[in-house]
């Protein structure tokens, strides 16, 4: 009986984790290591995550692209810009030093706006 109340109680829970996870990417990825090479680079991957480096250099853009749950390291900051698929953009002061989590994020491309080279290290989940 104690079972299948903690069953009854973690239910729905569990199915609104896997209806979320089935909608959170409703499209394919958009690999931006494939589409800018020379912005993103692989550090190490195996079957749990990849590790990328990405830098862009002042008035640099990078292609559209979208990205899996990751964390981010900034190693060197700047002022980005990015650019969303609905045709908004946002203004992103990354500031040297810091760490943040996302999940998944939805078609986008960037341009530093600023007079630093950024760098920053994902590691991105599978």
């Amino acid at each position: 009986m104690k079972q299948y109340f903690l069953f009854l109680l973690i239910a729905p829970f569990l199915f609104s984790i896997s209806a979320c996870k089935n909608t959170r990417n409703p499209q394919p990825d958009i690999d931006p290591v494939k589409l800018s090479p020379d912005k993103f680079k692989v550090l190490l991957e195996n079957e749990k995550v990849r590790v990328v480096e990405y830098i862009l250099k002042p008035g640099e853009k990078d292609e559209w692209h979208t990205h899996p749950a990751k964390s981010s390291y900034v190693v060197s900051g700047g002022k980005l810009k990015v650019f969303l698929k609905n045709g908004e953009s946002i203004i992103a002061d990354e500031k040297e030093g810091t760490a943040s989590w996302m999940d998944y994020v939805d078609e986008h491309y960037v341009e530093n706006i600023g007079d630093k080279t950024v760098k920053i290290v994902y590691t991105e989940i599978k």
